[in-house]
């Protein structure tokens, strides 16, 4: 009897061994499995993702080589058109400058992967820096990756034809030599530029005699105040400017793209003002508080009605709008200034900005 139970021990603990041997088998099997196949599909994505990247390279190109076939018909417009404004060729240019969507990157003849580029579009609300995006896809065994891009098209042209005025924004003096990171390193130099956006948040005064901003410029804070004694003053940005916050220029002229401004603050202007952006919301009716005072005259683009409805900006009982000497377009104005007369022929040249270029992984 003992025997017999000796004997169905031992079977019971070999079946309990074997199913134990079992279940740990079929585990790691599982673990093989899965890992084989988390691999395949990380292989597949890191594949498709590469894919995606070739076509962003791919679409750039694409986008230089339309850049160089609207320069051409540019060129042939030119021709045709010998008396042509500045802004009529930049207009044309816009127009003609077309980004397709591209269904197929060629890649490879292999149908088991692809790219394409869908989703282009070109905001050409200013022509001379078009904002171009666009979504590249690879695609890769049944695994697609996603990048979404976007760049800028800025016009370098030099624009001369006709009345001898640019009315691109002036490129950077010659003369204009002190680079500067910030303002607290060149406070009180002379002819400054500042490569990038700028911000003034202390409620202090920040002085310096000529300044060139290559981007925009923030003073959304309070009581701060930039003081130009002489010398001319750009900002090739957008410019806010906070409440109780004041721009003056003492001697010598301004250039603006857009503008806007709190209640209170001010922008005092001891020369001429050249304004390259939209100035509809300067009008008295439009609840502008801001308040832009100019001795001399004030030059806006083609596109602005202010020269002929120029008491529909300027409030000066309650110092707001823009209000000037004189009010023109920035085609009449006078050749003998070096930042906007270009003579000679216009020379096309637009190209795509390096530096403005992201991409987003999806």
């Amino acid at each position: 009897m003992k025997s017999l139970n000796n004997r169905g021990s031992a079977l019971l603990t070999t079946l309990l061994i074997i199913t134990l041997i079992f279940i740990f088998s079929a585990v790691l099997i599982s673990i093989a499995l899965n890992s084989a196949k988390q691999t395949q599909v990380s292989e597949k994505q890191i594949h498709a993702t590469n894919l995606a990247e070739i076509a962003v390279m791919y679409f750039q190109e694409y986008a230089l080589s339309q850049i160089d076939v609207a320069e051409n018909q540019v060129k042939a417009y030119q021709t045709t058109n010998p008396k042509a404004t500045s802004e009529q060729i930049i207009q044309f240019f816009c127009t003609k400058l077309q980004l397709s969507n591209l269904a197929t990157v060629p890649i490879t003849t292999d149908r088991s992967f692809s790219a394409k580029i869908s989703n282009v579009t070109i905001n050409k609300s200013d022509c001379n820096e078009l904002l171009v995006r666009f979504v590249s896809e690879g695609i890769f065994n049944g695994f697609t990756k996603k990048i979404e891009g976007s760049f800028i098209i800025k016009n370098n042209s030099i624009t001369a034809e006709g009345s001898g005025i640019s009315t691109v924004f002036p490129k950077i003096p010659s003369n204009f030599k002190t680079n500067c990171n910030s303002f607290d390193n060149c406070f009180g130099t002379n002819n400054v530029v500042v490569s990038g956006n700028a911000k003034i948040d202390k409620k202090d005064t920040t002085t310096m005699n000529g300044l060139y901003i290559n981007g925009s410029l923030d003073m959304s804070g309070t009581h701060s105040d930039l003081v130009i004694p002489k010398g001319n003053f750009y900002v090739n940005g957008a410019t806010t400017i906070g409440n109780q916050s004041t721009i003056t220029v003492g001697a010598g002229n301004a250039y603006f793209k857009n503008i806007t401004g709190s209640s209170n603050a001010e922008i005092l202007i001891n020369g001429d003002a050249y304004i390259y952006g939209d100035v509809t919301n300067f009008k008295t009716n439009s609840g502008n508080q801001l308040f832009v005072n100019i001795t001399g005259t004030v030059y806006v683009s083609e596109k602005s009605d202010l020269p002929a409805n120029y008491r529909n900006y300027c409030d000066r009982s309650k110092s707001r709008g823009i209000c000037a000497s004189n009010y023109k377009y920035i085609k009449d104005a006078p050749a003998t200034n070096p930042d906007i007369a270009m003579p000679g022929k216009l020379e096309a040249d637009w190209s795509l900005d390096e530096p403005s270029f992201e991409i987003e992984y999806k």
